[in-house]
């Protein structure tokens, strides 16, 4: 059974009968991890008892299904979970070990529950050869299938796009009899992160607060905490709009948040990049949907707002400015890294350098 999309997940889940084997992979961790506990629950004792069996890396099929089928103790179910099987670097002889494995488990008929759980499936890509990246590729895509041919369950947790997590606030707010405008769910991600579990907390905070009605900006301002990228973000906006009071006021916020003058100064060197992309892409008639194809892995569909940002801002700089910025920021890491001077001060000065750039 392929899962197509989280509500088919969740239906599954609420009915509280195990499939005999699971594919978890995707991008959302969170996604991943929670699902995962949810299985094991369903199985062993909430996955404390002895029938609950966890493998890591490069372990054998044999070894593997020694655990599967063992006795159990409670006579209940057995939970195997392999997390992160090097299949990449694994022999053709040993992957169909694998394959016939999963076959007799989802035999069994539900006794053993077999999970196969992937943090990051392309862990190796840039050590292996082309050769076994295809290979790993085939591998994995083959594995899926004989689970979903063999009765168990294929679930893919890719990162929600910013549309789904609009909605998930909205739904939140709901349940405790508040509304929030869609450009708020916006702003409430471009604030928190897209981290659905922490958006779902945060705004179920900001809907304890009001109690009912519409939920504002104010509400959300209060009650729930920004990210430091967020925080980052802000200061330079308050850098492009001159306003150097309230740089040094978020620069003090984020100092008592505990984040280290390093962190600071990548977040804002990536703002800065962001702008010069923008400035380089409007000025041969590319539009935002180019950029974000032309840079996939630093704009993912949630994370899209800051080319948005990106193009507000850039407008207040030329390219030769943005090159003293970054140029400026690239001589802090430096120094953040090879002198034993005060990083708060090193901070300050390269908050008041960039102030300098007109």
């Amino acid at each position: 059974m392929i899962f197509n999309d989280m509500e088919e997940v969740r239906r599954h889940l609420k009915i509280g009968i195990p499939l005999p084997c699971y594919f978890i992979g995707g991008a959302d961790d969170q996604r991943k991890r929670a699902i995962l506990n949810k299985i094991v629950s369903m199985t062993t004792e909430g996955g404390t008892g002895f029938d609950n069996h966890r493998f890591s890396g490069n372990v054998s099929a044999d070894t593997v299904a020694d655990a599967a089928f063992e006795i159990t103790f409670g006579g209940g179910r057995r939970c195997v979970v392999c997390e992160d099987i090097p299949f990449g670097s694994m022999g053709e002889n040993e992957y169909k070990k694998y394959e016939q494995l999963i076959t007799e488990v989802c035999d069994l008929g539900g006794s053993t529950v077999l999970v196969f759980f992937f943090a990051v499936i392309d862990t190796e890509a840039k050590k292996d050869s082309k050769a076994k990246i295809s290979a790993k590729k085939n591998y994995i895509e083959s594995l899926k299938k004989i689970i979903d041919k063999s009765g168990g369950g294929v679930i893919k947790c890719e990162t929600p796009t910013a549309a789904e997590l609009g909605t998930l606030i909205e739904k939140t707010c709901s349940k405790y009899h508040c509304s929030i405008h869609r450009d708020l769910c916006a702003y409430m991600i471009e604030r928190c992160g897209n981290d659905s579990a922490l958006l779902i907390n945060e705004a179920r905070k900001v809907a304890e607060y009001k109690g009912q009605g519409i939920i504002s900006k104010e509400d959300i301002d209060l009650m729930t905490c920004a990210t430091p990228d967020a925080k980052v973000f802000d200061l330079s906006a308050k850098i492009a709009a001159r306003d150097r009071t309230g740089a040094f006021f978020v620069l003090g916020e984020l100092k008592e948040m505990g984040e280290s003058a390093s962190l600071i100064i990548n977040i804002l060197s990536s703002a800065y990049i962001d702008m010069f992309r923008a400035k380089a892409a409007r000025s041969c008639g590319k539009t935002k949907n180019d950029i974000s194809a032309d840079w996939p892995k630093s704009y993912p569909k949630p994370r899209q707002f800051l080319i948005d940002k990106a193009l507000n801002a850039q407008s207040r700089y030329s390219s030769k400015s943005l090159l003293l910025c970054l140029d400026i920021l690239l001589d802090a890491e430096q120094r953040l890294k090879s002198t034993g001077a005060n990083e708060d001060i090193i901070l300050d000065e390269t908050v008041a350098k960039l102030f300098s750039v007109k």
